[in-house]
């Protein structure tokens, strides 16, 4: 699931019909199971791509010093000698890892997006009990 289609989900479960508050109610814990089943889901993700960074990082760092297989310079020649000191310039820089680095820090915005929505759920009854409120009180009822 893409951060849009995420998105689109998020305001669909957040937004509370007006008009169906008991219904909407009812439907809080199986909505909230809903986001707990993806954050966990979504935690797997966020674990599998932080081992496919540090293993791509590991195979980057032999590169750059010089001691990978000499295949892997065959097939894409690199002629410098990094000083211990400048490594961590050329990891930074390396667009492989870079992209692997976009993709964690993506999947880590989509969990907190997912933590966000849970608890706009579980506060969810606290806004129905206010609606609730607020018509009796409009209708006249000040009890």
């Amino acid at each position: 699931m893409n951060m849009n289609e995420l998105k689109e989900m998020c305001l669909k479960d957040t937004k509370i019909d007006g008009v169906d508050l008991d219904g909407y109610s009812i439907s809080i814990p199986e909505i909230a199971n809903k986001y707990h089943q993806l954050r966990h889901d979504e935690k797997n993700l966020l674990r599998f791509l932080q081992s496919q960074f540090k293993v791509l990082k590991l195979q980057k760092w032999k590169y750059y010093s010089g001691k990978a297989d000499p295949s892997e310079y065959e097939a894409k020649p690199f002629d410098l000698k990094v000083l211990k000191n400048d490594m961590d310039l050329f990891l930074d820089s390396d667009e492989d890892l870079l992209l692997a680095k976009n993709k964690i820090d993506e999947q880590e915005e989509k969990i907190k997006l997912i933590e966000d929505t849970t608890r706009l759920i579980q506060n969810a009854s606290f806004n129905i009990n206010n609606a609730i409120k607020w018509k009796k009180f409009m209708s006249g009822d000040l009890t």
